[in-house]
């Protein structure tokens, strides 16, 4: 398989501190990678280096073959790498209508608009109900899939997903798990941070662990469940 996603001896973080220290990370056309490991150690920013929101202090970043690590946030994004963060983010007093046009503003995608509203409406069924309805009425996990439509409504080559079950109740987490199965199903390459590690592995095609903004270990989702030192060592199971 080709690589989407390449990154060699990466660094980066806000000010005078160094959150990431020389990651390299590879992720595969139509795999699901999942980025796990203690709190405020460097997932999130690592996902905002990639998207060029925090900026690269050494290392490269290369998405399909092409150099991106001084590009703008606005550049990545009509590159092809869509970033879903952390939080709902959502723009309160519009509609869940207005919310989802709001990730197809780029030319290309505003070309493509009808027909990947209608993905998202296949996807996620309720937010077609609530279309329009005022996003800062929804419940937190409606939020939660305006927040992961407006996305998939940029298009992209990949799928960066910042904690998207993060304070959700548990019957809400498996609707968000089961639209996650159903992207990957469909060939989406994901790149996703989530903080239930064990949940996640029995997804991903690669996880990755991150300690003290370096990865502490990498391997098969299979791999990690059945390596119980691992997961007591850095996440406390």
């Amino acid at each position: 398989m080709s690589a989407v996603l390449d990154l060699a001896g990466v660094s980066s973080g806000y000010g005078h501190h160094l959150v990431i220290r020389d990651v390299s990370l590879r992720v595969e056309e139509g795999t699901l990678a999942a980025l796990v490991g203690p709190n405020g150690h460097g997932k999130t920013t690592l996902l905002r280096t990639i998207s060029g929101l925090v900026r690269v202090r050494s290392g490269t970043v290369s998405f399909r073959g092409r150099r991106i690590e001084t590009l703008r946030p606005d550049e990545t994004v009509a590159a092809g790498i869509i970033h879903v963060p952390q939080g709902d983010l959502l723009f309160p007093d519009m509609t869940v209508l207005e919310n989802l046009r709001m990730g197809a503003y780029l030319p290309d995608a505003a070309q493509r608009e009808s027909q990947r509203l209608e993905e998202v409406f296949a996807l996620l069924p309720k937010l077609k109900e609530r279309q329009a309805q005022l996003a800062s009425t929804l419940s937190g996990g409606e939020r939660r899939m305006v927040g992961i439509g407006r996305g998939l409504m940029a298009g992209g080559n990949i799928l960066m997903l910042d904690e998207p079950s993060l304070g959700l109740a548990p019957i809400v987490i498996d609707q968000i798990y089961a639209v996650i199965q159903s992207l990957k199903s469909s060939g989406r390459t994901i790149l996703i941070v989530e903080e239930n590690a064990t949940r996640i592995a029995e997804m991903a095609d690669v996880l990755h662990l991150l300690d003290n903004g370096s990865f502490a270990w990498s391997g098969s989702g299979s791999d990690f469940l059945s390596s119980p030192e691992i997961i007591a060592t850095y996440l406390g199971a």
